[in-house]
């Protein structure tokens, strides 16, 4: 199903974004990406296992009918969000989110949303497309940067019995 936004004179679907922005799948995940920055300077930290580029950014989009699985990293991430529908956020954690919580991230501040979204590491995060059109397309801006080997997945079990509250948010997110 092609799905469109109003951009002004024209409207731009999921599949075009795809395409002019040349994302590929992003398989773990979920989703749609492209790195779009890396840092050529790097920093060694202990948290992240050896060194890593100071900073990366990427464009992420979810298409109609998908999300993002639970995942955490293990430093902070910073959510923009662009074009297409509002991004609603699953955030588990401990000690930021030790009830569990969801955010809208989009435009629409008087509906609550917020345009951009701060999730430190180790917060348990999923997301998924809230609304009209069905998908979309958000930047990412991590410090340090991201590797692969760093995206985790919890246990689920665990996470059921830590959050009943969100359990039907968290099977559509396995």
């Amino acid at each position: 199903m092609t799905s469109h936004v109003d951009s002004g004179p024209g409207s731009i679907s999921a599949e075009e974004y795809i395409s002019y922005l040349k994302l590929q799948p992003l398989d773990r995940e979920g989703g749609w990406y492209r790195e779009t920055w890396r840092s050529n300077e790097s920093i060694q930290l202990s948290s992240h296992n050896g060194l890593r580029s100071v900073a990366t950014t990427i464009y992420y989009i979810l298409n109609i009918g998908q999300h993002s699985r639970l995942h955490y990293l293990p430093g902070p991430e910073i959510y923009c969000h662009h074009a297409g529908a509002p991004l609603s956020i699953l955030l588990l954690g401990e000690s930021d989110y030790p009830d569990g919580r969801e955010v809208v991230l989009g435009s629409n501040v008087v509906l609550g949303e917020v345009p951009q979204l701060l999730i430190n590491g180790g917060v348990i995060q999923a997301a998924i497309p809230k609304g009209v059109p069905g998908w979309s397309l958000v930047s990412t801006y991590m410090s340090p940067g991201f590797e692969f080997e760093d995206y985790k997945e919890p246990d689920l079990d665990a996470l059921m019995s830590r959050y009943p509250n969100h359990q039907s948010r968290i099977l559509r997110h396995k």
